[in-house]
Parts: C-alpha cells; sequence; structure tokens
C-alpha cells in the first residue's frame, strides 16, 4: 500500500517541479550583436594637469533576459583610453588602449513590449594592449623624447566598477536598437612604477564616460512574454 502511493507522490512532484522549470526557461531570451561609440576619458586620484580625451568604443555584446526584470550581459570592448597632459614644462597627449571585458547585471523598467529600457552595474577587467605620447610640445626646461611608445608605463591589467543605463528598442525580426551610456571606475593603479613624464603616481585610475550605439540580434528560441502589454 505505501509503496504505489510513494512512487505515485514522488512521480506527482516530479511534474509538477518539471512544469515549474518549463515555465522558467520558457522565458530565457538571448541578444548578441555590435557596439560602437565615443570613450571620454581621464584619470582620477592623483591626476594634476590632466584632462579628459576622446577616444574609440567598439566591440560586441551577448545579453540575456528572462522576460521579467532582470537580466546579465557581458561585452567584450576595445577601448581607447588615456588623457591630456599639460603641466607648463611638458604638453602631450597619453593614449592607453585595452581590451575590455565587462559583466553587468541589469534590472529592465518594463516587463514586455517594445520598449525596454534598464540599468545596470558590475565589475570589469581591462587588459591593456599598447601606450603611446603623441602630440607632444615642450614649453619649458630641457629637451627630451615626448612622443614615442611607453607600453611598459602602465600594468598589464586594470580591475573597474561599471554602471550606467540603456534605452532599448525592439525593431521587429527579434532584432533591437540600443543606446548605451555608462560610466566605468577604475579600481587599480594603471601606472607601474616605471615613471612616465609626469612622474611616479602611486594613486592613478582610470575615469571613462562612454557612449556606444549598439544592434542586438535574437540569438536561438524566443519565447513570448507571459506579462501582458
Amino acid at each position: 500500500m505505501f509503496r504505489p502511493i510513494s512512487v505515485r507522490s514522488t512521480l506527482l512532484v516530479f511534474l509538477f517541479v518539471s512544469c515549474c522549470l518549463s515555465s522558467t526557461f520558457a522565458q530565457q531570451r538571448f541578444t548578441a550583436g555590435p557596439r560602437i561609440g565615443l570613450n571620454m576619458s581621464n584619470y582620477w586620484g592623483n591626476a594634476d594637469h590632466m584632462s579628459f580625451k576622446p577616444g574609440l568604443a567598439a566591440g560586441g555584446f551577448l545579453m540575456y533576459s528572462s522576460l521579467n526584470h532582470f537580466g546579465i550581459s557581458a561585452d567584450v570592448m576595445y577601448m581607447q583610453r588615456g588623457a591630456k597632459y599639460d603641466d607648463g614644462r611638458y604638453k602631450f597627449t597619453q593614449h592607453v588602449n585595452y581590451l575590455e571585458i565587462p559583466i553587468v547585471a541589469r534590472y529592465f523598467l518594463t516587463l514586455s513590449g517594445n520598449f525596454r529600457p534598464n540599468v545596470f552595474v558590475g565589475p570589469s577587467l581591462a587588459i591593456k594592449l599598447n601606450a603611446k605620447r603623441t602630440d607632444g610640445q615642450i614649453l619649458s626646461g630641457p629637451t627630451t623624447v615626448i612622443n614615442n611608445d611607453n607600453t611598459q608605463d602602465f600594468n598589464s591589467l586594470d580591475l573597474g566598477a561599471t554602471g550606467g543605463f540603456q534605452l532599448n528598442w525592439g525593431m521587429g525580426n527579434r532584432q533591437h536598437f540600443l543606446i548605451d551610456a555608462r560610466y566605468n571606475l577604475g579600481l587599480s593603479n594603471v601606472q607601474s612604477n616605471l615613471p612616465n613624464l609626469w612622474g611616479t603616481r602611486n594613486n592613478l585610475n582610470n575615469s571613462t564616460i562612454t557612449l556606444t550605439l549598439g544592434y542586438g540580434f535574437g540569438v536561438g528560441r524566443e519565447h513570448p512574454s507571459r506579462y501582458k502589454r
């Protein structure tokens, strides 16, 4: 008597859990595509005589949305960073190029529909590619070489925190147009022990504002939302 009831109960529990999981997975949606835009980068901390410089931001993203309020995304971006420097003696533009990988959690402000704005926050890891000084001028003092490669002056990795806001429009046929605005704050010192022309600075961190345009394409099976529009 006990065994048939136990087996029946187990089957009912299994079916209930399976239905719940099917309902959950049925909400999944993946989107991938390119992003391109503009960086305005500078340094914070021990950053006297430095100002913002423009640069390119370009790469791709993969975003997951469960069709409720929450999602997650990962990017692989080529980022041109650095700063303009002018201390009255030397004047130049410092370029430092990175391959950046941010992973952020997203909160969507709408549950469904063609317009799904969202806010996001998360960590990022930037891998240094190269660095150089350009547009050098000697304003006073001894003559020296300004315009050259100085990749060794900067650390290979930079850990940061990223947060921002994204506008996301559905364009039909599982396509999306994105406007993404974010701020990245470096959490580690970018400069190595070797001195740049501005000297060795033990507290020099990235500070970057990025605005990009993107276009996303649905990846895999797409399921309709259970929420009414």
